[in-house]
């Protein structure tokens, strides 16, 4: 597993499916916002959900094989692999760029061009930041904090040469990384209930739209990345990453964590913190 050298793999056709299944989802919930298609759009999302599941699915099996059985993983198609992963995470960071975007947009707006525009709109009620919203800032990063722990702790393993060190630290990896888990459960749990309890709803105007937009797509990457979590939670159980295995399905698992974090502690700061006027003096309020 520390050979180098260029590994040519085996084409694969799961990018693909998975690209197709989210263009299906994200249309069929266009559709479902706009009332077009009717019965439709049901039978539309539940196929492209499958469509995607199984494309993750397989494209997830076919790493784990060629990676954890096959040793086709050299250093090379390491460094490609983590490559990939840093500008897939980059795409997600424009992704939620264009949101803010809407967000300020919409805000900057509302206080500069009407000399009595309020933000949040006069009649909406914004989220109190120092509750719900700093208690799941501190479960997220909390979680961040605990993964980014075990993947320190595999890696310890997978270079430990004594079984018994080498036990240790496995079961340190996987009690840090099952923490991460439930802490990240919890902060899903935490923003569900948000969401029941809150004053405002989607169709509330472009406060609520933009609202529900960037903190319901930040949950979706939060279950995304929670599965990420599981299932290197079994790899860890299971040896995978063990000595001289390569861990770099773990590395892109904390890392795209992180960015769920930071994401988080942006929405943070600019959809909690801005409504109640708690960044005045910043460079927003120059506006």
């Amino acid at each position: 597993m520390g050979r180098t050298g260029y590994q040519l793999l085996e084409r694969s056709p799961w990018p693909l499916e998975v690209a197709f299944g989210v263009l299906g989802l994200t249309s069929s919930a266009v559709m479902f916002f706009h009332s077009e298609m009717g019965d439709m759009v049901p039978l539309l999302m539940g196929l492209s959900f499958l469509t995607l599941l199984h494309g993750v699915v397989r494209w997830w099996m076919d790493m784990v094989f060629e990676s954890t059985f096959k040793g086709q993983y050299t250093s090379f198609v390491i460094l490609n692999i983590r490559w990939g992963f840093k500008l897939f995470v980059l795409s997600e960071v424009f992704f939620f760029f264009s949101f803010f975007w809407a967000w300020f947009y919409a805000g900057i707006g509302e206080i500069s061009v009407k000399l009595m525009g309020k933000w949040p709109p006069v009649g909406v009620k914004a989220i109190y930041p120092w509750r719900i919203p700093f208690l799941n800032l501190l479960l997220l990063v909390t979680s961040g904090a605990f993964s980014q722990s075990s993947k320190w702790a595999v890696k310890c393993h997978s270079k430990e040469l004594d079984v018994k060190m080498g036990r240790y630290y496995q079961l340190a990896a996987l009690g840090l990384l099952l923490v991460s888990i439930i802490l990240g459960t919890l902060f899903l749990y935490v923003q569900s209930q948000e969401y029941y309890w809150c004053s405002y709803s989607i169709s509330d105007g472009v406060f609520g739209c933009s609202f529900y937009m960037l903190t319901g797509f930040h949950g979706m990457h939060v279950m995304a990345g929670l599965i990420f979590l599981v299932v290197c939670w079994f790899r860890i159980l299971l040896f995978h990453f063990s000595y001289r295995h390569t861990c770099v399905g773990l590395l892109n698992a904390v890392y795209y964590w992180h960015f769920v974090d930071i994401i988080w502690i942006f929405l943070y700061f600019l959809v909690y913190l801005w409504p109640h006027k708690l960044l005045t003096g910043t460079w927003l309020w120059t506006f």
